[in-house]
């Protein structure tokens, strides 16, 4: 043991000194071109752009590095001088900092103390801890210029087939580095470079073998990547199983609105181990896998046979039966909604440090929405259902890719029911989700079911289970203003995001959001006042909400009135006509029906020169808008009725959405004139 301890110390001092030398950068001298640059025609408007860019992980060398060069074209581009670094104290070691600024006329200004010092403590956007330094001086035209390194070794390393004490330490300080690469960045890229060793030949020689993967409880014996590149880009691998990729030109990402998770579109190159080498052969035996795991958890014990005759006695059918279970299961507590207890709370009350089965669950009657959604299961098989657990990848932070053989990217766990010949899928773990309904983010969405031979998508929602319902009721009096109640209805998942809102925050700041989407709804200047809810405390049925508005409406011409056509704002049925061309999907999360019903009791003696003409315009398959109007002595009554049976549409689609989303445009900009009184 001493002399492998020795052996191992020396390996780790060896790789101390490939990381100096690795760290040490020859920065680049700037063109005179470079310099002279106020703006870059290959990205046009932009703040700043990189003239290169260059990322490493060598696991040979023990490091990571980065090293950049970055055109300061704008004020905002300044911005760029605060560099991110992936270093927390006591968790990695010290990085090895270089950088420097270059004016536009050629002045260098170094960064000069020490990392320690320079290095700041920070969250990012995506608010996980890292460091940050400034590089000093800069002006519009400067160009930034560093490097960081960060050596390998030391803090917790996961995914390591270590022992325990001493050796565990070092294995931990050779530990592999697997690299994701961000190719596309948020400003364009002239040139960029990536590099990537994976294997160390201090771990073959001094250890005698690599370091050995587990993911998932199996020996991961594959490092496959799965690429996302622009056209003719590829990754080369060289005799020695290193990787490497070079690509110009890379455009700035923008995430165009109403899109998928931007994971779905940026350019990067995914490294994984995996205990497979195709994705014939992953999905094929992960699944029975998983499976098997799924049997044991969702085991039916004593306690939920037990609990399951309770639930279900006196309930005739299979349907009665399933819906009493999923009432029962959705009234406990769902910790992605509250508070999870932490390790000596759950001591002080006696509990498992962790809930390991569908037992744990129903003892504690608490769990994550995953947890609920096995005890579920488990409940359903003890009281005779035929059923089986889904796992799919949330939509709303990724979407399934079957050539990513990972069952990481999985995150919501589902029940699929087979009843009277027909599949129900529920979302037990999703709070206040109807029966036979799922979470938007869990329709059309990608993953492993039971019995499945291959990976399978959950189907997309029902219309009729995703109504909203705007009526309004108004009086307008001679000067164009407005009183009036606006009653609004809605179920699915339009009424799912405000009754898991109310679990998550307080009445004042739900009303308060609620009232800013509303105004956001109707006419511009119009007050609105919240009423008050009905149905937020329950997932079935429909949320109602009431508010009272007032104020200027109208707009004087001459004698007359004109009103805006359709009182509820068709802002959102327009937002695809101004973008000319699309590149992303057109992602809308569900497929849903929007009712407006406005009826206006007009002043007295006023009549009704001009409306909204009657109306149907469809798009076969996708969707439809009708038009009606009412006109008796005294009030006017218009009806929008608006009906999307898509939720995501492929861009190729996209001019065939935007000339009919046009047409439903140019409708809603007709208007209503009122004509005084004769005489007057």
């Amino acid at each position: 043991m001493r002399l492998r301890s020795h052996c191992l110390r020396s390996a780790v001092l060896v790789a101390a000194g490939l990381v100096q030398v690795a760290a040490a950068q020859k920065f680049q001298e700037p063109t005179r071109e470079e310099l002279k640059m106020t703006s870059d025609p290959k990205a046009p408007g932009a703040a700043a752009v990189y003239l290169n860019l260059e990322e490493s992980t060598d696991n040979r060398s023990h490091y990571v590095s980065r090293y950049a060069r970055i055109k300061v074209l704008t004020e905002l581009g300044k911005e760029l001088a605060t560099v991110e670094v992936p270093y927390l104290p006591g968790y990695s070691a010290t990085p090895i900092i270089e950088a420097r600024t270059i004016h536009a006329d050629g002045t260098v200004v170094p960064l000069t103390g020490k990392a320690e010092d320079l290095l700041v403590q920070k969250s990012n956007k995506f608010h996980v801890r890292t460091s940050v330094f400034n590089l000093p001086s800069v002006e519009v035209g400067s160009i930034l210029e560093y490097k960081w390194t960060v050596p390998m070794g030391g803090g917790h390393v996961t995914g390591i087939n270590g022992g325990e004490g001493e050796e565990a330490y070092y294995s931990s300080a050779l530990a592999n580095s697997i690299p994701e690469w961000n190719v596309q960045q948020d400003l364009f890229v002239h040139k960029a470079h990536f590099y990537f060793n994976p294997f160390s030949d201090i771990e073959s020689n001094v250890l005698g073998n690599t370091v050995t993967m587990f993911v998932d409880g199996e020996r991961a014996s594959y490092l496959l990547y799965t690429p996302r590149l622009p056209a003719g880009a590829h990754v080369q691998v060289s005799p020695k199983r290193d990787y490497s990729l070079d690509v110009q030109d890379v455009p700035a990402f923008r995430q165009e609105p109403e899109a998928p998770p931007e994971s779905a579109f940026r350019y990067k190159v995914r490294f994984y181990y995996t205990p497979y080498a195709t994705s014939k052969d992953y999905w094929e035996n992960e699944i029975k896998r998983w499976s098997k795991t799924v049997e044991q958890t969702a085991g039916v014990s004593d306690a939920i046979r037990a609990m399951a005759a309770q639930i279900a006695t006196g309930q005739t059918t299979s349907d009665a039966k399933a819906r009493k279970l999923y009432e029962f299961v959705e009234s406990l507590e769902n910790t992605d909604f509250t508070r999870v207890k932490g390790e000596q709370e759950r001591a002080r009350e006696h509990l498992q440090l962790e809930i390991r089965n569908a037992t744990d669950v129903l003892k504690e009657k608490s769990g994550t929405g995953n947890d609920l959604a096995i005890l579920y299961l488990a409940l359903a098989r003890a009281a005779g259902l035929p059923a089986d657990a889904v796992r799919v990848a949330d939509r709303e932070h990724r979407i399934f890719d079957p050539n990513y053989l990972a069952l990481q990217q999985l995150d919501a766990m589902l029940v699929v029911l087979h009843l009277d010949g027909k599949d129900v899928y529920v979302d037990p773990g999703e709070k206040l989700c109807p029966f036979g309904q799922l979470h938007w983010s869990h329709t059309m969405a990608g993953g492993l079911q039971q019995g499945a031979a291959a990976p399978v998508y959950t189907p997309p929602n029902s219309t009729k289970d995703a109504i909203t319902a705007h009526a309004a009721e108004l009086t307008l009096d001679a000067a164009g203003n407005i009183t009036g109640t606006v009653k609004i209805l809605m179920n699915g998942p339009a009424a799912m995001y405000w009754r898991q809102l109310n679990l998550r925050t307080d009445q004042s700041e739900l009303r308060l959001q609620f009232t800013e989407q509303m105004r956001r709804l109707l006419p511009s200047g119009l007050a609105a006042e919240l009423a008050g809810f009905k149905g937020l405390e329950t997932g079935d049925g429909y949320l109602e909400a009431d508010l009272k508005v007032s104020g200027p409406m109208g707009t004087m011409t001459g004698k007359r009135i004109v009103l805006p056509g359709f009182f509820f704002s068709t802002g959102a049925r327009a937002q695809f006509v101004a973008d000319e061309n699309r590149e992303q999907a057109v992602d809308l999360h569900y497929a849903e029906q929007v009712i407006d019903d406005a009826i206006y009791r007009l002043p007295a003696g006023y009549a009704v020169e001009s409306a909204p003409q009657p109306a149907q315009l469809p798009w076969p398959d996708h969707a439809a808008l009708v038009v009606k109007t009412a006109n008796a002595p005294g009030t006017l009554d218009v009806k929008h009725v608006f009906a999307r049976a898509f939720a995501v549409l492929d861009p190729k689609e996209y001019s065939a959405l935007r000339d009919y989303y046009g047409k439903v445009a140019a409708n809603d900009q007709q208007q209503i004139v009122l004509a005084p009184p004769a005489g007057n």
